[in-house]
């Protein structure tokens, strides 16, 4: 095993000279495996090694029996050792989550606020096995089958190769002890179902279940990696643009859909949501996705609008800068050769400065907003106005109009009648303008 374990950390990369390395200590075997192994490479690699425990608040004495053997263990073998003590039930009710995925969040915070170069974590061949049985049972694409990673980010994992048996009969050459958690035997929970019963019957029929699965992970990591490249590599090209995406290969729209999805809103949506978007890419509309994230198809481009909550605002105008919900807006005194170069902005709206008799006000639209537009010798309402221009859905309840008293003057994108628009007499113009990220 001490072979397999070298090679694996030599054909993923996983160790550089000299650096500092978090070992996931549980106490169980497969942790206490991996503490001993990477021991036997400290000085090959120059290795500072720390053994973290994290106790989660659960399992009353037995949990304080396992934080008692990881610490008494890294004193034994001379290795520096950090205990964080978490309550998972509180975090779990507090972040909305289950208690399992409440505790794997919790372990990782932990593990990245030490700061070391690499964590080690100790899952092995039979772990990955069963996390691709997992996600098969539940419903999954390539990268739920392909198990778990032998590297993520700064986690990397040795005993990734090695199974269950290979890794107790490590424990039993070495003469190494270790605590077991009680719960692995429940087969309430369905990751030990997989382990104590699915595992098995497949084992009867071949042997080398194991070795033949993880083989097909690695086919599967790679046709993922090769098909997530040229996921980047389109999006770098094309960006959101819908009808290219629509234009794509099924696995390949799927992978750049994951992607846009990821860098956008941080959520990987499930098959189904994945479908209801390539429904839509293009006839166009809006679906929402997991954890009620909304996913439109707007003038030819995939875009992920973001609830605004608070667009109401009323304030008086004057030279200067505002923020608003829909972005910034700059006001600016400009005599007639400065507004000549200046008005080149899609959304502003001018004024002359002698023709303003009254404060001006800027607030946000409210339902029933008209205004003359002298442009187009029309009045318009505010809602026909926004559709015109297809102005963002989420973000149209802040467009801002202006006002002179208790009289709608215009709003950015529209021209002033002639009671206050600049005309051939005009000394210094108001011009109000947007600027938008």
């Amino acid at each position: 095993m001490e072979s397999k374990i070298l090679h694996t950390i030599q054909d993923y990369d996983m160790l550089q000279q000299g650096e500092q390395v978090a070992i996931a200590l549980s106490g169980g075997k497969d942790s206490v495996a991996l503490l001993h192994a990477l021991l036997q490479l400290k000085c090959r690699y120059d290795l500072q090694l720390i053994g973290v425990h994290i106790h989660h608040g659960i399992r009353g004495a037995e949990a304080d029996r396992d934080e008692r053997f990881a610490a008494q263990l890294c004193e034994q073998f001379g290795v520096a050792y950090r205990c964080f003590r978490v309550d998972v039930p509180q975090e779990a009710k507090r972040r909305g989550l289950g208690e399992e995925e409440c505790g794997r969040v919790l372990r990782y915070e932990a593990l990245e606020s030490l700061g070391a170069d690499k964590i080690a974590t100790a899952h092995t061949l039979s772990d990955s096995v069963e996390t691709m049985l997992f996600h098969l049972a539940r419903g999954s694409g390539s990268k739920g089958l392909s198990g778990i990673a032998p590297v993520r980010g700064n986690i990397i994992r040795p005993l990734i190769r090695c199974t269950s048996p290979e890794v107790c009969a490590y424990l039993e050459a070495h003469g190494l002890s270790y605590v077991e958690d009680s719960t692995n035997r429940s087969t309430a929970y369905a990751r030990n179902a997989i382990r104590l019963q699915v595992v098995p019957l497949l084992k009867q029929i071949n042997p080398a279940f194991e070795s033949h699965a993880a083989m097909s992970m690695e086919i599967l990591r790679e046709q993922e990696a090769f098909v997530h490249q040229n996921a980047l590599c389109f999006i770098a090209e094309h960006g959101a643009d819908a009808a290219a995406i629509a234009a794509l290969p099924a696995a390949l729209q799927a992978e750049v859909l994951r992607e846009l999805c990821m860098q956008a809103i941080g959520v990987v949506p499930a098959y189904q949501h994945l479908q209801a978007i390539k429904a839509i890419l293009q006839s166009g509309g809006k679906v929402q996705i997991n954890s009620g994230a909304t996913v439109r198809v707007r003038a030819g481009k995939v875009e992920f609008p973001q609830e605004v909550k608070e667009q109401r605002y009323c304030f008086e105008v004057s030279p200067g800068e505002y923020s608003l919900p829909i972005g910034t807006l700059k006001v600016r005194r400009l005599n007639c050769k400065q507004f000549e170069n200046f008005k080149t902005h899609r959304f502003s709206f001018a004024l002359d400065c002698d023709k303003i008799n009254t404060a001006l006000i800027c607030r946000s639209r409210q339902a029933g907003d008209r205004f003359y537009d002298a442009k187009r010798a029309l009045h318009k309402s505010m809602k026909k106005y926004l559709n015109e221009i297809a102005f963002e859905p989420e973000l149209r309840e802040a467009f801002p109009v202006f006002l002179l008293g208790e009289n709608i003057v215009g709003t950015l994108g529209s021209t002033a009648d002639d009671a206050v628009a600049p005309d051939a007499d005009t000394k210094e113009v108001l011009y109000l303008y947007l600027e938008r990220e």
